[in-house]
């Protein structure tokens, strides 16, 4: 069985990028739309920025809505329980409600997935796989993701959960086990114990294919899975919200971007799209009638890279997770949160970019602004910082500067505790 070639969607997957991007334009029309009318939250949202679904017609005309970080889904569903208004459809057409932590409450409508399935068979997932499931079933979505993609492609799923360490073996061993699902470290554990048990993960177990994600993978511990199992390992990236958004092919170097919602790579103190190749984060725009999301802000950093692949998919890819753009980080006693600063900065139009700089000097915290703007003058500086204590209630400096390093930072915590 050949796992390093073909597509599930051949004409959709080798289609230009410019004719996807011509599909997805239609389907962004359609969805705003439809969050515009049946979604109270977004309707706000557009009418607070003066935005119609009208003034939506393709992919360049996002960055005129706002980015919706995720941290600030909670106080949105905490405000208007149990979704705060962003469902678009009736409760009673729902087939799944599942709660991440935050609380994060993310329906699931009828007909709707996540996306795995391209991913799963990028990395080389063939019908009749027999494979486990490594991933929860219990409240959140990751479990249950990947059943159903999995079952799409026609591989029978055995829902282990993680966990059991030594039934895993027994199931691997007696079901003749093809494909795993999970996160690398816990397959490595499983090898581990495989050996302990006296059973060659490589030559007993059979295993041939792993997709894997929820963690940062180096290549050592790819490595070390692949030399174990003698299998053919690969990675995406999701989040419980949005499904899949990237995934590696067998070609590696970096992952591809779905053509199922618009993923753009943004300036996070501005939200405007940087040039390929810079760090952001990345925000996503998702298709779902029963859950609409334009402008997620994930709070991964990444970046796109240049270039084709090998594998002939159009679609550009994503670097890899770099981080988050949204740590907290506690300044004098009181936490700071990235979302809280660009909240001030959206009402300086003025400033085109900012950093926050936290030191320490003589055992008392300093919180610094580098700031890029159009004007600067004594009494803009006075402004920013009043309202900055106005939100955070503690005092920042204001510095202004030529320029920010390309980094996606929105903070930047310099202090030492030695």
């Amino acid at each position: 069985m050949d796992r390093t070639t073909g597509f599930l969607n051949e004409e959709l997957e080798t289609q230009s990028w410019e004719a996807q991007q011509e599909a997805l334009s239609r389907r962004l029309r359609e969805t705003v739309a439809h969050a515009y009318e049946h979604a109270p939250y977004w309707r706000r949202v557009m009418d607070e920025v003066g935005v119609s679904p009208a003034d939506i017609q393709g992919v360049d005309d996002l960055p005129k809505l706002p980015v919706t970080p995720k941290a600030k889904l909670v106080e949105i569903q905490g405000a208007e329980p149990p979704f705060g208004g962003l469902l678009g459809m009736a409760v009673e057409r729902m087939q799944r409600v599942f709660r991440s932590p935050g609380p994060i409450y993310d329906p699931q409508g009828p007909g709707e997935g996540w996306g795995w399935e391209e991913a799963l068979f990028a990395a080389g997932f063939r019908p009749g796989d027999i494979s486990i499931n490594t991933f929860s079933y219990h409240m959140t979505p990751a479990g249950m993701m990947f059943d159903d993609a999995l079952r799409s492609l026609g591989c029978p799923v055995v829902p282990t959960g993680v966990g059991e360490r030594e039934t895993q073996v027994e199931i691997m061993q007696r079901l003749g086990v093809k494909g795993f699902v999970g996160m690398a470290s816990f397959l490595l554990q499983i090898g581990e114990k495989a050996k302990a048990l006296g059973v060659d993960p490589r030559r007993a177990l059979g295993l041939e294919v792993a997709f894997v994600t929820a963690e940062p993978l180096p290549d050592s511990l790819r490595s070390s899975v692949e030399e174990m199992f003698g299998l053919i390992l690969r990675q995406g990236y999701g989040t419980a919200d949005c499904g899949c958004i990237a995934y590696e092919c067998f070609h590696k170097g970096g992952m591809h971007v779905v053509n199922r919602a618009v993923v753009e790579i943004v300036d996070p103190t501005t939200g405007r799209p940087v040039p390929e190749g810079e760090t952001g984060e990345v925000v996503v725009t998702l298709f779902h009638k029963a859950y609409p999301l334009l402008r997620f802000g994930t709070g991964d950093l990444s970046a796109f890279l240049p270039g084709g692949c090998e594998c002939g998919r159009a679609t550009p890819k994503l670097k890899g997770w770099l981080g988050r753009a949204d740590q907290l980080v506690k300044v004098k006693g009181m936490f700071v949160h990235p979302g809280q600063l660009q909240a001030v900065f959206r009402e300086f139009p003025e400033v085109e970019g900012f950093r926050a700089v936290v030191s320490r000097e003589n055992n008392r915290d300093r919180l610094t602004l580098r700031v890029v703007s159009r004007e600067r003058s004594e009494g803009l500086a006075q402004k920013i910082a009043g309202r900055l204590r106005d939100v955070l209630r503690i005092g920042a400096e204001v510095e202004w500067v030529d320029g920010l390093p390309d980094d996606g930072k929105v903070i930047e915590d310099t202090r030492t505790w030695d």
